[in-house]
């Protein structure tokens, strides 16, 4: 009989679990003067935490808060008023901090944290070991991560992303150049290949929403998405626009907050349109169902979950028929009807 070892990921969480029993103290605390959250993780995975950064803000007014996350997703949060400091290198973790929340972490940060000194430690491990091991969804995750630091009165919220007045200068100019009115976002892209759904259907959804509706049709993402883009695009008989090249996440933020619509696929992208509350309709392939659906009031998911769920989003036991696409253009002009009402 083959036995299956744990993952890195559950060794660390067991790790973390059992050290923060050991070394860490829990609870509100009034005395706490500085704080690092530990968010080392994926862009989508960061727009489905920043209501934690407004709560510790609520229970400690005057403390001192450092996020530390991947450089490429500085942006997204920048302009946060409720984070003091921003830090971009687990390294530039070399300081006491009186507390320390691990929404996402990796063994270096857990020793740094014991090396400091740290007093007061939590994080998403308890979360997991209290829910023995099932998966919340990621709002639910964060905010009972740092819900043992927070005054008793707080309460969840949803997401708040944040963006500058050029920000806003730069989108307005990009819209009013292109005399765009109403509009919907396309983000055809995602990480993985198997979370991609085919060119060909999106452009059936594109003409759709300009046909039916009169939306005007803003394609977003990456610069490695133009060919996928110009592969929807191409003989479309009306013009398309591209939000893409030296746009920063935090004027894509500003363009959702302006977007009538969203149609994309399971990424970074989906994650803030939701913080905005943006109607939207989401494309799922392999991820995990429930935990990573967005929030918005008016959503839609499509997800066919197989019996292969979940996988390695690379290596698809069903390659001539994987689960995202299996979504067929029907479903999704059905789930549109649902959503827009102009």
């Amino acid at each position: 009989m083959r036995i299956k070892l744990p993952s890195s990921e559950q060794l660390l969480y067991a790790a973390n679990a059992l050290f923060n029993r050991l070394f860490f103290k829990q609870g509100y605390a009034p005395k706490i003067q500085s704080v690092l959250v530990v968010k080392w993780d994926e862009i989508g995975d960061m727009a489905t935490a920043t209501h934690v950064f407004k709560a510790l803000r609520s229970s400690y007014p005057n403390v001192h808060l450092t996020v530390l996350c991947k450089p490429f997703v500085k942006n997204l949060i920048q302009y946060d008023p409720n984070i003091d400091e921003i830090i971009t290198e687990i390294r530039d973790f070399n300081k006491k901090f009186d507390a320390v929340i691990e929404l996402r972490g990796t063994f270096e940060t857990l020793k740094k944290a014991i090396r400091y000194g740290v007093k007061y430690r939590c994080g998403r491990a308890e979360v997991r070991l209290k829910n023995k091991g099932k998966q919340l969804h990621e709002l639910q995750t964060n905010f009972q991560s740092v819900l043992p630091l927070l005054k008793p009165e707080i309460i969840e919220e949803r997401p708040v992303l944040y963006f500058s007045e050029n920000d806003s200068r730069i989108v307005e100019q990009f819209i009013h150049q292109r005399n765009i009115k109403k509009f919907a976002i396309i983000h055809a892209g995602a990480r993985r290949k198997l979370r991609q759904w085919e060119p060909l259907k999106f452009r059936k959804i594109v003409e759709y929403l300009h046909a039916k509706y009169n939306l005007d049709i803003v394609f977003a993402g990456a610069n490695e998405d133009l060919a996928t883009i110009q592969t929807i695009a191409e003989g479309l008989e009306f013009a398309t626009y591209d939000f893409i090249g030296d746009y920063t996440l935090s004027q894509f933020s500003c363009l959702c907050s302006k977007a009538q619509f969203y149609v994309g696929n399971e990424s970074g992208p989906l994650h803030i349109a939701s913080a905005f509350n943006v109607p939207l309709v989401a494309l799922y392939g392999p991820g995990v169902p429930d935990v990573f659906y967005p929030s918005s009031d008016k959503r839609a998911v499509l997800h066919h979950v197989l019996e292969c769920n979940p996988c390695d989003q690379i290596h698809c036991v069903h390659p001539d028929n994987p689960c995202i696409s299996r979504i067929q253009v029907h479903d999704v002009i059905c789930k549109i009807d649902e959503i827009l009402i102009f």
